[in-house]
């Protein structure tokens, strides 16, 4: 894994980890979350990501089928970030450790990342990271909680373990269910995930409240 292109998150959301429920419960045309510790999701960024820019989508949300999150353009759905509805996106940095000559270690300090949602998403402009104002409607925004990287390769490769704590969301309607992060992982999640170049995925777990 590049140091440079090391992401806190990249999803792929797999239909073995369906723990978010997208039922509502009766009558209320909400979903409803999953309990504490419980798989949230599990993820991988595709390759999506940039030198400063970590990029994700997913492809499953609770028990939705594994297409269904992606636009059909022009054919059957294509799993990546020019077909998602839903992206993440996170301006992160990378910083050497001092460790031993074979074991690396890369802090990946606190910062935020913003979950967009386009039911047009043939209509983003991915030739500036900077300018964002295509990628759709704020859904969800987190703060991203320090974590460590290590790697036996020089960050080519390794794992890394973090938190993402929800601090705010916007309901939004997809496949006719209303979907709000906060009701489905109110606290954030905690994310293990493992690298390899520019291609990560991993697993989350939904974080419990404060006593």
């Amino acid at each position: 894994m590049k140091l440079a292109t090391i992401v806190v998150l990249g999803i792929l959301l797999l239909g073995l980890f369906a723990s978010i429920q997208t039922a509502a419960p009766a009558g209320t045309g909400q979903a409803a979350p999953p309990g504490a510790g419980h798989v949230a999701l599990a993820y991988t960024n595709g390759g999506a990501s940039t030198d400063t820019v970590c990029i994700w989508y997913p492809v499953l949300l609770g028990d939705l089928k594994p297409d269904s999150l992606f636009a059909s353009l022009p054919h059957p759905s294509t799993l990546d970030k020019a077909h998602a509805y839903l992206i993440w996106v996170s301006d992160y940095t990378g910083v050497a450790l001092p460790s031993s000559p074979n074991f690396t270690l890369f802090l990946i300090p606190t910062g935020t990342a913003t979950i967009y949602f386009n039911n047009r998403p043939e209509t983003r402009d991915w030739s500036n990271m900077d300018k964002r104002s295509t990628w759709g409607t704020p859904v969800a925004t987190f703060v991203r909680k320090a974590g460590v990287f290590p790697s036996l390769d020089g960050g080519t490769s390794g794992t890394l373990t973090n938190t993402a704590e929800l601090v705010s969301s916007k309901p939004f309607t997809f496949e006719g269910i209303t979907f709000d992060f906060k009701n489905l992982i109110p606290h954030g999640m905690t994310c293990t995930e493992t690298a390899y170049g520019s291609e990560e995925n991993g697993t989350c777990v939904v974080v419990g409240g404060g006593q």
